[in-house]
């Protein structure tokens, strides 16, 4: 894996996705990209340090080469500034959706596939991994441009811009997928009848990909929730399974990132479809 990305570098790697946005947008079809959102800020923003990589560049790889000079001067204007390194012109052209889980789900799960590979939990990551402090900075300067004339008639008028982002809960999703996804391609006006639930299991590639995908290589279809109430966990509860699973100071570090992240995940949650 290593070996694989040895030369890549931000920039380049920005450059081969304005690439792939232009080939695919030339087929008459859309583009999808999914990145963890804490993936696509400075360090500065992360760390309240220097910069560690150079400024992200522009080179407007996803725009016919005849078009290029005209976009040059049509980066939009954010009433929040764009927390991440892409571009603001970039930025601007995609259709944001947000997929969120319970941190009492998400950080003991977090913590299993840490554990399966022999690292250490928590570690310096931890405060990325397990908070959504950063899908919220993103969410809220998406909000506010798409509440902004500017915004409305970019994403193409006020009956769609009221909806975006897109926040989906990942429980509801896993539990009720059909519902869920049929409300997302109304949203953003795809075809509900493309969407599969069902496929045949597939290989891990990578031990990264066995550790983290291997429950989704290993599937046919979606695997519900074992809680299909649709309460949510009541941490002290949690704590004690956690505490039964590991130890107790185990279970007290992970109620520490749990509740750290609950404030931003109500946020969330609460605008979700």
């Amino acid at each position: 894996m290593r070996k694989m990305h040895s030369n890549a570098t931000f920039q380049s790697q920005f450059e081969a996705m304005e690439r792939a946005i232009g080939e695919i947008e030339a087929q008459g079809k859309i583009p999808v990209f999914k990145e963890h959102a804490y993936c696509l800020m400075y360090s500065d923003i992360l760390r309240n340090e220097g910069r560690s990589i150079a400024a992200i560049v522009d080179k407007y790889l996803d725009i016919p080469e005849a078009e290029r000079e005209n976009q040059a001067t049509a980066a939009p204007s954010f009433p929040i500034p764009n927390p991440t390194f892409l571009p603001d012109r970039l930025f601007a052209t995609f259709t944001p959706v947000f997929i969120i889980r319970h941190p009492c789900r998400m950080v003991p799960s977090l913590r299993r596939a840490v554990q399966s590979i022999g690292a250490v939990y928590p570690n310096e990551d931890t405060v990325f991994d397990t908070q959504f402090k950063w899908q919220r900075m993103v969410y809220d300067c998406y909000k506010a441009w798409l509440s902004t004339p500017e915004g409305i008639e970019a994403v193409g008028g006020a009956s769609f811009a009221e909806h975006l982002p897109v926040v989906v809960d990942g429980d509801r999703l896993v539990n009720n997928a059909q519902e869920q996804m049929e409300s997302l391609c109304q949203i953003v006006g795809l075809d509900p009848s493309g969407i599969q639930y069902e496929w045949e299991a597939q290989e891990s590639e990578t031990p990264g990909q066995a550790v983290f995908v291997g429950t989704l290589h290993n599937s046919t279809g979606i695997i519900k929730s074992k809680d299909r109430s649709g309460e949510s966990p009541v941490l002290e509860e949690e704590v004690k399974k956690w505490t039964a699973e590991w130890d107790e100071k185990t279970a007290e570090v992970m109620r520490f990132w749990v509740e750290k992240a609950m404030e931003d995940y109500d946020y969330l949650l609460k605008r979700s479809i």
